[in-house]
């Protein structure tokens, strides 16, 4: 048991309920529910704009929405890791027994514990494009599951009410992976558009726009753990010994943490509230305009750089989805960056 305990012998996380052979298939699962929900997110708020000035009760109760900003990445994370411990547990004893005259004895009590426990952590960290669109998967279907690249769904998913059925996994046919369902009932795609309606209901239902608050990043967590393990105990009596007993035991622990993060157009300022390192301001005039003109200067060749109008910062680019006066945020402080870090022990 000690000699395990050592770098030179450790324990591959990818066993258990999540193997080595099923992870591909499975990052390809969330790859997709998560690419599904980009796609419907998008629909849905290009008809939200369409009629959210004159009928904005209408637009809000049919196509609410979490603005994700297609010029940023999203990112999940997979966290594998495995405990094993094992041990002589306290029901260990060795009581020794000496009869020193008829009415006087002696017990002598031993009880020696022992233990070690090992610890073995994997995390995988995923770079998902916000404007990733569903592929059409136009191969024959596989006759095993070895061709785990194959696109997410058979044919090209354009109309919103399509893309809304395939999330709600109405035709099972279609999909070219294994769906990831939420209580054992809603495919997570269309679990995460639920969510998205909710945190939608402070930012676009009608209300004063000095009360808005705007929804900036959605975060989900998803924890499994499993333990198993044995304990053995024997025990012997006798008029010496009362008793000698040993108890040993061991177990492993299996735990799985799945991290999802959708970032929309003020992630980066909400991260940066946290640490008071983000401000707002009036919103400039967009690049390009009469009184926010672009300057060129000369580069190596004789050439001119150049930028297009369009380029003109987040707030040029996306239009407010409400009415009011608009602000932009922005950074005065540099914010940490925290990596994936293992999860304590549990």
């Amino acid at each position: 048991m000690g000699g395990c305990t050592s770098l030179y012998y450790v324990h591959d996380p990818q066993t258990g309920v999540i193997t080595a052979g099923e992870l591909p298939y499975f990052l390809k699962s969330i790859r997709c529910e998560v690419v599904t929900f980009y796609q419907i997110e998008r629909e849905r708020r290009k008809h939200y704009l369409k009629i959210y000035k004159t009928r904005p009760e209408e637009a809000f109760d049919r196509f609410a929405h979490f603005d994700i900003d297609p010029f940023l990445y999203g990112t999940f994370f997979l966290e594998l890791k495995v405990t094993d411990t094992g041990g002589v547990g306290s029901g260990t004893a060795f009581d020794y027994k000496r009869v020193l005259s008829a009415t006087t004895a002696e017990v002598t009590h031993v009880g020696p514990t022992a233990s070690a426990q090992d610890t073995y952590d994997l995390i995988w960290s995923f770079l998902l494009k916000q404007n990733a669109e569903l592929a059409s998967d136009t191969l024959p279907l596989a006759s095993s599951p070895a061709t785990y690249e194959r696109g997410c769904y058979r044919g090209t998913p354009t109309e919103l009410l399509e893309l809304e059925a395939l999330a709600e996994n109405k035709y099972p046919e279609r999909a070219a992976f294994k769906r990831i369902t939420v209580d054992a009932s809603k495919p997570l795609a269309a679990w995460l558009r639920d969510n998205a309606i909710l945190i939608a209901a402070n930012n676009l239902t009608p209300a004063m726009p000095s009360e808005i608050a705007e929804p900036a990043q959605m975060t989900y967590t998803f924890s499994i753990q499993v333990t198993g393990g044995i304990e053995a105990k024997y025990s012997l009596t006798s008029a010496r010994w009362t008793p000698a007993a040993i108890q040993a035991s061991a177990s492993a622990q299996q735990f799985s943490n799945l991290g999802i993060y959708i970032n929309g157009p003020n992630a980066v300022l909400a991260n940066g509230a946290k640490s008071g390192s983000a401000s707002y301001a009036a919103k400039q005039p967009a690049l390009g305009s009469k009184d926010n003109p672009i300057y060129t200067t000369p580069i190596p060749g004789g050439e001119k750089s150049q930028e297009l109008p369009e380029s003109g910062g987040a707030a040029a680019r996306r239009p407010r989805a409400g009415g009011g006066p608009r602000t932009n945020g922005f950074i005065f402080a540099p914010v940490p960056v925290f990596p994936p870090s293992p999860t304590p022990t549990q």
